[in-house]
């Protein structure tokens, strides 16, 4: 787990904040609302402008650092995993945080884009790489075992020739 508030100088503001977000981020295992953290910091005697400014770099901070954790060397290389269900809970703002293991099984990039739909309810997040898995398994499958597209494509192209010419 990212312990963020250790990358900062002690005893600061910032720390602090820091160091509520990361001890919210462990105990709860989601990433924390700016209000939680907020909350807490104001009942110690902080700033609430403060707070949610400190609030929004540490999350930028986490946000990056994720990313970093579940980048691939070269993903065209590995398969998609699976991950057990498990809950997660979406920021009031929107915002889902995965774990660098889901990261991983959805073979996302450091870029983090992904595909979403919703069917009858159920969020379907997709990275492109593993649609593109999807797809090649798919068309993989329309094709019989030991032949190769290319040879049947040659194989009519030099009967179309033959009947023509």
């Amino acid at each position: 787990m990212n312990m963020l508030h250790k990358s900062v100088r002690s005893g600061s503001a910032k720390a602090r904040i820091w160091q509520i977000c990361d001890e919210l981020m462990s105990k709860n295992g989601v990433m924390p609302s700016g209000r939680e953290v907020v909350d807490i910091y104001i009942a110690e005697g902080g700033n609430e402008g403060t707070g949610f400014t400190q609030y929004s770099h540490w999350k930028k901070e986490m946000v990056v650092r994720s990313a970093d954790a579940a980048s691939y060397e070269d993903a065209s290389d590995a398969e998609p995993g699976s991950a057990a269900f498990r809950p997660m809970t979406i920021s009031a703002d929107g915002h889902l945080v995965l774990s660098p293991e889901l990261r991983r099984a959805m073979l996302l990039d450091s870029d983090g884009r992904v595909t979403v739909s919703v069917v009858d309810g159920e969020l379907r997040v997709i990275s492109p790489m593993s649609a593109v898995r999807q797809l090649q398994r798919r068309a993989s499958s329309l094709v019989p075992k030991g032949t190769l597209v290319s040879d049947e494509l040659i194989a009519e192209r030099h009967a179309e020739a033959e009947l023509n010419g």
